[in-house]
């Protein structure tokens, strides 16, 4: 009976995968909008700036708790990490390389701050 369960379980998984929703970026990207470029880069703005709360919202959180000395030291890898997103994500975008570079550029400002603000959340313990 377990098998059978088992078996059942990992056929139906693809399909419960395929409908569950998906983001709100994803279904911008989707969209009439993004079949231009300013389009996708509205996108992933939108997506940036909701991101960007996130992020701010754990940082505040991380704060909260920390003594002087730790709010200093973490306030330090903060402006570190911003000035490495900002020149890693610029390093990207050149008009040279087409109107795509504009969205890789931004896409990289998503993905750095997406990442950073999960690393806030579980702030000291990731």
């Amino acid at each position: 009976m377990r098998a059978g369960l088992l078996i059942a379980a990992v056929l139906l998984a693809p399909a419960v995968a395929q409908a569950a929703p998906k983001s709100a970026l994803d279904r911008c990207l989707a969209s009439e909008a993004a079949e231009t470029t300013i389009g996708q880069i509205q996108c992933i703005g939108d997506e940036l700036k909701a991101q960007d709360v996130r992020l701010n919202r754990n940082y505040a959180k991380a704060m909260k708790d920390l003594t002087p000395e730790q709010k200093d030291k973490l306030r330090a890898a903060q402006r570190a990490w911003l000035a490495f997103q900002d020149a890693d994500c610029r390093s990207l975008w050149d008009d040279a390389w087409g109107t795509m570079s504009r969205v890789t550029a931004n896409m990289c400002a998503l993905d750095r701050t997406t990442e950073r603000a999960d690393e806030l959340a579980s702030y000291p313990d990731r």
